[in-house]
């Protein structure tokens, strides 16, 4: 089988994709798959990740997204696809593309990545030309894909509501030999001058209006601050805003976008409570990440796999629900606490579940062709 991932989100300071994507490469080392990667560039590079070979095509920077570009070309894509004869080639997180590279030589797949109900959520139009988009994606881009893939069953729900019977779920991991308790870090609240004793509030992902960035300061901003530290990693277009935020208030620390898995894991595990304010989440695998390290998650209940634990879930997007919801968790930090919520994550959700899944899927898809 020969596989080929194109997607536009992958940079050097991207998220979920990205990590998603590098742990396939990482899972598919050895085996009897070629796997080739296509992502935009500032130029045309070819290179290598492991035994994934990487296209790397000119593009043009997306304007306020945090670094983010798309191609410049799609028939380049194409003349790629033609010299690599794939099986399968599975498009991540964007849809526009689809009809571009449909094909009779390949079975296209589409990975729901990206809800589109959340993007159109934040574009100023009024809410019935934002019906006719959403139904456009769907009917006209979606539909045409051999076999979508979501990563969770809300959103499979969600396609398959609207006609789409050719939808799989296939959940998502996480690295159990990184993101665990014993990622500790003992001197990690001296070195970022925290006072003992203080609950440690963490946030981690792309700095977005889609991720309710402006929620997440204002709900802070209610706590006690004698009480209270927010530790926020990531980068987007939020960024100066919480680099100046962080400058003026004590009690918060801005760390920048932090890349290696062993770094985020530490930061995790040394935190108490992870806190989210998004509302369109397809999936959340920072939710994942963090909770396999031991932080009590508070975030907007978006009935994800990923929010195993309710008690400590929002119903509404209101400062007033997280401040409860935040101490509610205080309430039930303890080491005790940690370890059931990481033995819970660690026991039902991993990479290698997630991947072999994928295999079994496509080789069915392949055997019906």
């Amino acid at each position: 089988m020969k596989l080929v991932d194109v997607t536009p989100y992958f940079h050097s300071r991207s998220g979920g994709i990205r990590r998603y994507l590098l742990e396939k490469v990482k899972f598919l080392q050895g085996r009897s798959i070629e796997h080739v990667l296509i992502i935009p560039g500032k130029e045309r590079k070819t290179y290598y990740i492991e035994s994934t070979r990487v296209y790397e095509l000119p593009s043009f920077p997306l304007p306020l997204t945090g670094g983010y570009r798309f191609f410049s070309s799609l028939s380049e894509i194409r003349e790629i696809l033609k010299e690599e004869e794939p099986d399968i080639v599975e498009l991540g997180g964007t849809y526009q593309p689809i009809n571009h590279l449909k094909s009779e030589n390949y079975v296209l797949s589409v990975f729901y990545h990206a809800d589109v109900r959340t993007e159109l959520s934040l574009l100023p139009a009024p809410e019935r030309f934002k019906r006719v988009i959403l139904e456009r994606t769907i009917k006209r881009k979606l539909s045409k894909a051999d076999i979508v893939l979501t990563p969770s069953k809300r959103q499979e729900d969600f396609l398959r509501g609207y006609g789409l019977n050719n939808v799989i779920t296939i959940n998502l991991g996480v690295d159990t030999d990184v993101f665990n308790t014993s990622a500790r870090d003992p001197y990690f609240d001296r070195s970022l001058g925290i006072n003992q004793g203080k609950f440690k509030l963490v946030y981690v992902g792309r700095l977005s209006p889609d991720k309710n960035i402006d929620l997440l300061l204002e709900v802070f901003q209610y706590l006690d601050p004698t009480l209270f530290h927010l530790i926020v990693v990531g980068d987007g277009p939020y960024r100066k805003k919480v680099e100046k935020l962080s400058q003026k208030l004590p009690n918060m620390t801005y760390l920048g976008y932090v890349q290696r898995a062993e770094d985020l894991a530490r930061i995790y595990a040394s935190c108490d409570i992870f806190v989210s304010t998004s509302w369109g989440e397809t999936y959340g695998l920072s939710f994942l990440e963090a909770q396999a390290c031991g932080c009590i998650l508070v975030a907007y209940d978006m009935e994800l796999e990923t929010q195993p634990f309710k008690e400590f879930l929002v119903k509404e997007l209101s400062p007033q629900s997280f401040y409860e919801a935040i101490i509610n968790a205080c309430n039930h930090v303890s080491l005790k606490n940690r370890e059931k919520i990481s033995h819970y994550i660690l026991d039902n959700f991993s990479w290698k579940v997630t991947f072999e899944k994928l295999l079994e899927v496509y080789r069915g898809v392949l055997a019906e062709v």
